[in-house]
Order: C-alpha cells, then structure tokens, then sequence
C-alpha cells in the first residue's frame, strides 16, 4: 500500500483495526523518514566511514616519508597477521549453529552467483581478460567486518550482530580458498593455481579454526592470546598498507569503465540480487534486511592483498576499494531506507 492510498483511506475511514493501524505506521514511517535517513547518513559517515578512510588516507601521506616495502607490509600480513586472526575468530565463536545455517548457506550461494556475474559483463563488455576473476570478486566480496558490523549495530542493533559474525567468517573463508584460487598464479591450470595458493598459510589456518571449533577445543592461553593480539592489528593494517599501496602505484589511475561496472555491481546489482535470493530462500524478513545491507557495503580491503602478493589488478582494485569506501555512506544509506520501507 502506498503513503498516499493509505491516507486516502484512512481519510475516508475505510479501514478498520489491524490495516488501520498498518497504514499509520506506514504514513509516520515515510514521513520521518528524510529525518531518520540523515541522521543514518551522519552517523554512517562520522562513526563508521570516516575512521576507514583516515587509516587509509595515513598510509598514503606517510609512505612518501616512510618508504615502506608495500611487499614486506603485504607478506606480513598473508603470513602472519591473518593465520591469527582466522584461527583466533573462527575457534572462538560461540554462535549456534541453528540460527546461522540458513546465513551461511545464503552467504554461498550469493558468492558462487556474483563472481560468475562480474566474470562474464567483463567478456561482454570486452575489458582486458586478467579483470574477470578481480571484477567478480569484487562484487561479491563486500566489507562485512569492519565497515558492516557497526553499520548493523547503529542500523539493525546488537541482536543482529551474530548474522553480520556469520558472513565475516564466511567471507573470509571463501575469499582465501575460492579468492585465492582464482587469484593465483601458476602453470598447469587449477592444479597449479591449488598449488600456488598452498604456499601461503592461509587455507590451512581456516582448516584449523573450523577444526578447533568443531571438536569445541579450547587453545592454552599461552597461544590464544597472542594470536588474538595479533588478529587484532588485521584490520587496521590492512587499511593502513591499503593506503601505502595505492601511494606507491605508479600508475594508479582512474579507469572509467572497469571502475564504473564494479561500483555498479558492489552498490546495485548485489545488494539487489542478495534481496532477491534472501526472498527465494524465506529467510525471515528481518534478517534479510540485515543481509542486503551488508551487501552494500564498500569493496573488502582483503582482496588487494592478495592481488598484491600475487600481482593481480592491485591498482584497480584497490582505486575500487578508495572509491566505494568514500561512496559508500550515500548507498549503504539508501539500502537501509529502502529495506525499511519495503
């Protein structure tokens, strides 16, 4: 029903009880809603975005004082900083997995549509061939961790942070198995891309976490700990290496077309197409508002990791990255109005 039918209605007394008071609610919600939609917007920008981009923006105006080896910044983070912090999040959960089942096989299902997507408007759109794999993955692989879950705490509440855990750890996963697999180089077709991305600690550290967590094994504290400290410093070193990446690109520049097709797909097409399987699937209402919202989250800083260490589209990636992060509180905004008003 739409605001104007519903005070029609409501005018001409035609509805009673139950429509009534749906039809209200529904009048009082769109009529605040340019007010609830700024202080989202504000909040978003000030408590959430903002913070991204000044870790970004600090390692781009000190690399040209520090001179870091961007290749040192990006190994330390595969080999050492990552193992930590999959192993550390992924043994220390406690989530049921009654509740999460439906998420997680949601989150995969949306993974394994969107990279095929984003692969194939690159052939169609006849961009260089080595976008395809980084196109799908971009759109498919959202920042549900660092820029998602305070989005869903400010917009949905703490209840709802458990789904936003569910996708980082599942993100995370298939980013370093199915991601690191298209990603990495190697002769001999997938036998030697399985290879390549053997060498890094990565898919083994998953493999521990979920076997940990599955036989409910609690590491000694003289592991656990520092694992955790160092699981800790993921997130804002992998910002600040994103902005000292992006300083020492030498030819880092905006393309038109391939960084319009990912934006389309990361604020558009995903956060749509997640509606629509989230429906298919009957996932409760709730829920999938929570889902297509993290859909429409920024580009994940994982990703230029790994197209760094393996020398994959890192410019282009991570200029997608710099842009949805900015670009990111307008749409992210805009799906959370559109998820309450539906």
């Amino acid at each position: 029903m739409t605001r104007t039918r519903a005070r029609k209605l409501c005018s001409r007394g035609k509805l009673r009880g139950t429509e009534l008071r749906d039809a209200c609610l529904r009048i009082a919600l769109c009529c605040g809603m340019s007010g609830v939609g700024m202080t989202i917007f504000t909040e978003i920008l000030t408590q959430v975005t903002l913070p991204i981009i000044t870790l970004v923006a600090l390692g781009y105006l000190l690399q040209g004082r520090l001179e870091l080896d961007i290749g040192t910044l990006n190994r330390v983070q595969v080999y050492v900083v990552m193992p930590a912090f999959l192993i550390h999040f992924l043994s220390s959960g406690r989530q049921p997995l009654s509740v999460v089942w439906p998420v997680f096989y949601l989150g995969i299902v949306q993974f394994l549509f969107l990279i095929p997507i984003g692969w194939l408007l690159v052939i169609l759109f006849r961009m260089r061939r080595s976008l395809g794999p980084m196109m799908g993955l971009g759109a498919a692989y959202a920042n549900v961790g660092f820029f998602g879950i305070p989005v869903t705490q400010l917009a949905f509440g703490p209840e709802y942070l458990i789904y936003q855990s569910v996708l980082t750890a599942l993100m995370s996963i298939l980013v370093c198995t199915v991601g690191v697999a298209l990603l990495a180089p190697g002769g001999g077709g997938w036998l030697g891309k399985l290879r390549s991305a053997f060498e890094t600690p990565l898919i083994p550290s998953v493999a521990i976490g979920l076997a940990l967590r599955g036989l409910q094994v609690d590491l000694p504290a003289l592991i656990s700990q520092p694992m955790q400290f160092l699981g800790s410093i993921f997130t804002p070193l992998a910002l600040y290496t994103l902005g000292a990446q992006v300083a020492a690109a030498q030819n880092l520049r905006f393309e038109f077309g391939p960084q319009t097709l990912i934006l389309l797909l990361k604020f558009l097409i995903s956060p749509a197409l997640t509606w629509a399987l989230c429906i298919y699937m009957g996932l409760p209402g709730d829920v999938t508002d929570v889902i297509v919202v993290a859909a429409a989250t920024p580009v994940g800083v994982l990703i230029t990791i790994f197209a760094a260490e393996y020398k994959t589209e890192s410019e282009f990636i991570s200029t997608a990255v710099v842009i949805s992060t900015a670009l990111s509180p307008l749409f992210v905004t805009a799906w959370i109005l559109a998820t309450r008003l539906a």
